[in-house]
């Protein structure tokens, strides 16, 4: 429905110049998000047609737990889409399937929910009963995979990095012990 809309220049997606007519759906599962230009007579479009949606499929569309997301607009513009809408007023970043989306850089605070990964996966891991082997195994395949994953949407920067391997270190050279089993030059780096 919505490429035919398209289509038909009914609504227009982001980025018309760079991709015909836009992008203006992605789509994953039960979570959706629909893009398009500042244009408000194409949002009226967009709504009768998710009202058309609903009459066709039977399903609803919750526009209570929807929220709108503006890149560059003033409050005004921001509140006249809502009520259009009846949605709440998001701000970025946002997190989409476990990824945190934004139009800006991200700073080190939207980058604490890794460290906060990091830190479950320690105490969930016998760290103390596994081998040094065993600990950097666990930490190659399974954390260095978890940042990398993110790293792939991001460039993390140089401090956050330090901050996670200070983890990283910790976490081989202790195990889950609280004493220091760390080698004395590693200790004088981490304080």
């Amino acid at each position: 429905m919505i490429r035919n809309a398209q289509k038909n220049k009914l609504i227009v997606g982001l980025a018309p110049d760079l991709i015909p007519d836009g992008v203006a759906v992605l789509q994953y599962a039960d979570d959706t998000i629909i893009c398009m230009d500042h244009d408000v007579d194409k949002a009226v479009n967009l709504k009768l047609l998710l009202y058309m949606f609903e009459m066709m499929s039977g399903l609803k569309v919750n526009f209570q737990r929807s929220e709108i997301l503006t890149v560059g607009g003033d409050e005004n513009i921001i509140r006249e889409y809502a009520e259009l809408f009846n949605c709440d007023i998001g701000s970025f970043p946002i997190k989409y399937l476990g990824m945190t989306v934004s139009y800006t850089n991200l700073r080190n605070s939207n980058w604490e929910f890794i460290i906060v990964k990091y830190l479950k996966r320690f105490e969930a891991w016998i760290g103390n009963a596994a081998s040094m082997g065993g600990r950097l195994t666990l930490l190659d395949y399974v954390l260095t995979q978890l940042s990398i994953f993110h790293m792939s949407m991001w460039l993390m920067n140089k401090t956050f990095i330090e901050k996670l391997d200070k983890h990283r270190r910790r976490f081989f050279w202790q195990g889950c012990n609280k004493k220091r089993e760390i080698p004395p030059s590693l200790v004088e780096q981490d304080l």
